[in-house]
This record gives structure tokens, C-alpha cells and sequence, in this order.
């Protein structure tokens, strides 16, 4: 996998099939299990390479419904990681925050703590796109809480981690926790981002502050330091700088330049703001009619924007169901240790009985032991099924949990409804099963 995307995301396009096919018959020729997939997985590098999302997207599903047949979740973990990563890109807001809810299922599975940190970041980087800046703090916090917890030796994830949440208190206003994580972010030999996270939450203090004089000279001299990765959210934050510093012509062309740009197609979230100090500048200018088209425009794409938070809304619903049957899958391993143990024990028992059995045969001896061997019975009967019991309870009481906890009970209600009576249904039908098992 290392190799795949090592080669196949940067090897110049004129040698990509040449490669896709060399490829190929290596995996064949070793018959490598996952071949297949491996297959499903280069031509949808290819096709993002040439901006064919969809049939980008249609590769990363059969790459991982082959995976899925040898249940290799490490696999189903990678391929889901990117289905997310092209998704986003494509602005599918909703989709991508699922694969990577589905990728978070697959790293639980492979009890990858750090597979497990990278998937809370990605998932808060979406909150954060979509300015949800709580939850994207909740997922950073979480990554926090299991990059500690297994004690990691991973310092580019935990700067990264410094570095979102700057990102993140820049976008609410908060100086003083910015300089906080900022102070934390030094420039270390080796991690090649600290010094682009170093600079960049740098000028983003002399935005706070309004010093836009000292941020544009910062932004400016960044977009000639090589040492510096320089990006798109620099050029949206060169156009704020010049406009709250007064300068908005230059402010526009920046602006109009940002907006023209194809990555910018799919994604409301970013335009409406471009539009909107687009439509502030025209005012200032008393170009009405250009002020009104811009903020019709802002409008326009904020409604948009709008549209795909309430999906992210009724995703973040079932994401907080899936961490309440996650917590009970891993309970559920606890479980199984002690039934293995229960078994061997029965079994024993039941050699046991069985020899004293042919040894005394008193019936009296003989009727103890077949009342041991139907409370043995039992008792495994009742054991087994009131985990069933405890399963369905704890999804109740996770849901009930969740509504408690929301600001719009009502709402948060009325989307787990069905969530909440399928539970019910299922805890109905457990306890009818334990009464006439036990019955017979």
C-alpha cells in the first residue's frame, strides 16, 4: 500500500499506465490475495488524477467490496480513509463524514490506537470545514484522549493535533488559546510542517490582534520562503488582510482569483465567505448593483452550505449510535473470554457427573446431578441471553443519553425515533426468548 500510493499519486501521468500495468502482473505473478482490489484501488488514482471523481469513486467501491470478501480490515480501513478524502474534495459532506465513520469501525477493529487518532482528526477536519467548531474540538479531543492513553510515540500526529485546534481557535475568535497551542508548535528538524504550522499560526495572532500591516507582510514573505508550504488558505487569508487593512483592490483581485479556481466548485463553505467580502468591498466602493449581485450570490451558496450542515447534523446522530455499539463491541470481547471459560467449565462438570453417575448409581445421587446439569444449563442460558438484554439496553440508554445531552431534545428525538423503537422491538423479542427457553 506504501508502494501504491507512493508511486501512483506523483508519477507523471504519461508513465501512470505503463506503471498501472508493470503493477499488475507483479501482483499476479506472486498472487498477491488483495490482487483485485489493489486493481480497483490504482484505477481510481487515475481517474482522480484526471478529475473523473465519479469514476474515481466507483473504483474505491469495488476496491472495497473486494476487500470486504477477505475481510481484510486493514484495507477496508485505507480504502475508506480515501473514499472520505475524495468525497470531501468532491463535497459531499455527508458521504465523507460515513466513510470515515466506516474506516473508524475498521481501526477498532485492528485495535490501532493510531489508525484510530488519524481518523478523530479527519473527521474534525470536516466539522472545521463546515464550522462546526465544537464538535471539531470533540474529535480533537478525542484524538488527544487516545494518543495519551497508548502513550504514542508519534510526535508529527500530536503537532498536527496542536495545529488544528490553533486553526481552530483562530476561526472563534479565541486569542489567547491560539497563542497557547501556538507557543506549543516549535520548529523541530525532522517534522517537515512545524515550521509552515509555526509561520502560519504566527500571522494568524496578527490577524487577531489587527495588525494586518504585519500579517500581510508575514503572508507575503511566506509566499516566497521554499521552506514554507504555501496554500490556498494562505491566499483567503492574504484577501482578508488587504480588505481589513483597507487595501481593496487588492483585497478584490485575490478574491475574484480564489473563486476562480475549479477546487472551489464543490465547495459552498468556502465561496459564500468570498462572495460576501466581495459584496462588503462593492459597498464600500457605493458600486450598488455589483454589491447586490455578490451578496446574492453569497446567499446563494450559503443556502447550499446550510443544506449540507443539517446532513452533517443527522450524520453526527448516527456517528454518536455507532460509538454506543462501538463501546459495547468492545465489552462484548470481555464477554465472550468469560463464556469461553463457562463452556470449559460446563464441560467439565459434565465429565464429572457423568463418572460418578456410572460409579454411585443412586438415583438420588443421579437426580442431584441431572438438577446440576439443568441449573448448569440454565444458568448458561440466562447468562447468554442477558447479554442480549444488556446489548439492546445499552443502545437505549446511549440514545436516551444523547437526547438528554442536546440543546433540541425534540429534534434530536424525533431523528432517533426509529432508532429508539427498533432497539425496544429487539430488547422485546431478546426477553420473550430468554422466558421460553427457560420455560422448556
Amino acid at each position: 500500500m506504501t508502494y501504491i500510493l507512493g508511486t501512483f499519486d506523483h508519477i507523471p501521468m504519461n508513465e501512470f499506465k505503463a506503471a498501472q500495468v508493470q503493477t499488475r502482473e507483479l501482483l499476479y505473478r506472486y498472487k498477491e490475495p488483495n490482487r483485485i482490489a489493489f486493481e480497483y484501488f490504482i484505477e481510481g488514482i487515475y481517474q482522480r488524477r484526471i478529475s473523473r471523481l465519479n469514476e474515481a469513486e466507483d473504483n474505491l467501491l469495488n476496491a472495497i467490496e473486494e476487500a470486504g470478501k477477505k475481510a481484510d480490515h486493514y484495507l477496508l480501513y485505507t480504502f475508506f480513509s480515501h473514499l472520505a478524502f475524495l468525497q470531501t474534495y468532491k463535497g459531499n459532506t455527508i458521504d465523507a463524514v460515513n466513510s470515515f465513520s466506516l474506516a473508524k469501525k475498521e481501526a477498532i477493529l485492528l485495535k490501532d490506537a493510531y489508525l484510530q487518532v488519524l481518523i478523530a482528526i479527519n473527521i474534525s477536519d470536516i466539522f472545521y470545514r463546515n464550522y462546526i467548531y465544537n464538535q471539531s474540538l470533540y474529535n480533537l479531543d478525542q484524538a488527544q484522549s487516545i494518543f495519551e492513553k497508548y502513550k504514542l510515540d508519534q510526535p508529527r500526529i500530536q503537532y498536527l493535533i496542536y495545529y488544528n485546534k490553533a486553526e481552530t481557535f483562530f476561526r472563534m475568535n479565541r486569542v489567547d488559546s491560539l497563542k497557547f497551542y501556538h507557543n506549543k508548535l516549535a520548529v523541530k528538524k525532522g517534522l517537515t510542517k512545524s515550521y509552515t504550522y509555526k509561520m502560519r499560526t504566527k500571522y494568524y495572532l496578527d490577524l487577531l490582534n489587527h495588525n494586518y500591516a504585519s500579517a500581510l507582510q508575514s503572508i507575503l514573505a511566506l509566499k516566497k520562503d521554499t521552506s514554507y508550504r504555501y496554500a490556498n488558505i494562505d491566499e483567503q487569508n492574504l484577501a482578508e488582510a488587504y480588505y481589513l487593512g483597507g487595501n481593496l483592490d487588492s483585497a478584490k483581485y485575490y478574491l475574484n482569483r480564489l473563486i476562480a479556481e475549479p477546487e472551489q466548485d464543490n465547495h459552498p463553505e468556502i465561496k459564500f465567505r468570498l462572495y460576501e467580502v466581495l459584496g462588503e468591498i462593492a459597498g464600500k466602493e457605493r458600486l450598488h448593483e455589483q454589491a447586490a449581485q455578490d451578496f446574492k450570490q453569497a446567499l446563494k451558496e450559503y443556502k447550499d452550505h446550510l443544506n449540507r450542515l443539517t446532513q452533517v447534523g443527522n450524520i453526527s446522530s448516527q456517528i454518536k449510535l455507532d460509538e454506543i455499539q462501538g463501546l459495547y463491541l468492545k465489552q462484548e470481547e470481555g464477554y465472550k473470554k468469560e463464556r469461553s471459560w463457562l463452556i470449559l467449565f460446563v464441560v467439565v462438570a459434565l465429565l464429572v457427573i457423568g463418572v460418578v453417575a456410572m460409579i454411585y448409581r443412586n438415583v438420588r445421587q443421579k437426580r442431584y446431578y441431572e438438577k446440576l446439569l439443568f441449573d448448569s444449563k440454565k444458568e448458561e442460558l440466562a447468562y447468554i441471553n442477558s447479554h442480549e438484554i444488556r446489548r439492546h439496553l445499552c443502545n437505549i440508554k446511549g440514545i436516551i443519553e444523547m437526547i438528554k445531552q442536546s440543546d433540541d431534545k425534540q429534534g434530536e428525538y424525533l431523528q432517533a425515533e426509529d432508532h429508539l423503537y427498533s432497539e425496544t422491538e429487539k430488547l422485546d423479542k431478546a426477553i420473550k426468548n430468554i422466558s421460553l427457553k427457560l420455560d422448556h
